[in-house]
């Protein structure tokens, strides 16, 4: 379950993004835009989390009924050992759905925490005397490497592409920005830094995308085998009681991927998002549509884990 502090927090951040964009037609050119952007992605990261938090513990009641029903096979893959490298890490030969779920969880969040991190970065770059070219450089090697862990822990096939949250051409322009306080050079900066954004983008919606499938699966033998059990049963009784449990794994199934699916268009429509802060600098009246969308697509992925649990919380 969420906490009430966290839920709080996500009406207060409704309340700073409405001040914030309220604001925009007469804030300064900087660094405005990327407070809203800021407050999206955390509303984002809050909502993903807690959707994902319900899918885990849905998943894990599936797993764990099977097993005391007498799935003895269930038993091994609850076995965790460490892997190589990582004193912190953990891993399973047969790691059940619920598990892949709890990794995927932990490395969205990272993902997400990076595009944070991006935020609070750019509010930087944009504010006079609060970081020089050096400074910029070890925070976008930083960020570079924190992009690639959580990618790693997304998991899913690998790939020769670069995995950057500042891409090279962006970071040396946003370096002379900071040497020259050229504005031309930062809006140029967030311009070439769009191509980097789409990639990242593209990471998590191949993730999200690979656990809708991770969830299909599961979906597709528990299905059948219930379908089987409700056919080849003489019993009345047992048969609609097989047929039950279909609806309600179907129900289940149902707002589980629509879930996934508003996660994925959400991640879809980060590049727009990220386009509306070089048009936001350029022009203090835009209205930061796409941003403002984001954050509401946030406030929808929290209204989802609400849906999702609400059976588990009223048993």
């Amino acid at each position: 379950m969420i906490p009430r502090a966290m839920k709080a927090g996500v009406i207060l951040g409704g309340s700073v993004l409405a001040l914030v964009l309220a604001g925009c037609a007469t804030a300064p050119p900087q660094p405005a835009p990327f407070e809203p952007f800021s407050a999206a992605v955390q509303q984002v990261r809050t909502g993903a989390d807690a959707t994902l938090s319900a899918v885990y513990d849905r998943s894990r009641e599936r797993y764990l009924n099977e097993a005391a029903a007498g799935d003895v096979s269930r038993v091994q893959g609850l076995m965790l050992t460490r892997p190589s490298g990582d004193p912190f890490g953990w891993t399973s030969s047969t790691p059940p759905l619920f598990l892949t779920t709890a990794q995927f969880r932990d490395g969205l969040y990272r993902f997400n925490s990076v595009l944070i991190q991006y935020a609070g970065a750019l509010a930087q770059i944009a504010s006079k005397d609060l970081l020089d070219s050096k400074a910029f450089n070890d925070l976008a090697t930083d960020l570079n490497g924190n992009l690639r862990s959580a990618v790693q822990a997304l998991g899913g096939p690998s790939s020769n592409r670069e995995i950057a949250i500042f891409s090279t051409a962006a970071t040396a322009t946003f370096e002379a920005y900071l040497r020259n306080q050229q504005r031309s050079e930062l809006l140029r900066g967030l311009r070439d830094n769009q191509g980097a954004i789409a990639d990242a983008a593209e990471r998590g919606a191949e993730a999200i995308r690979l656990t809708a499938n991770a969830l299909r699966n599961e979906y597709d033998q528990k299905s059948g085998a219930l379908a089987n059990a409700a056919a080849a049963s003489s019993s009345p009784s047992e048969r609609g009681g097989a047929m039950r449990d279909l609806a309600e794994l179907d129900d289940r199934f149902i707002k589980e991927m629509s879930a996934l699916r508003a996660l994925h268009d959400t991640y879809v429509s980060l590049p727009r998002a990220h386009r509306d802060l070089a048009a936001g600098l350029e022009d203090p009246k835009f209205g930061l549509t796409a941003i403002r969308e984001m954050f509401e697509r946030g406030q929808d992925l929290y209204r989802r884990y609400e849906e999702l649990s609400g059976k588990d919380r009223s048993k």
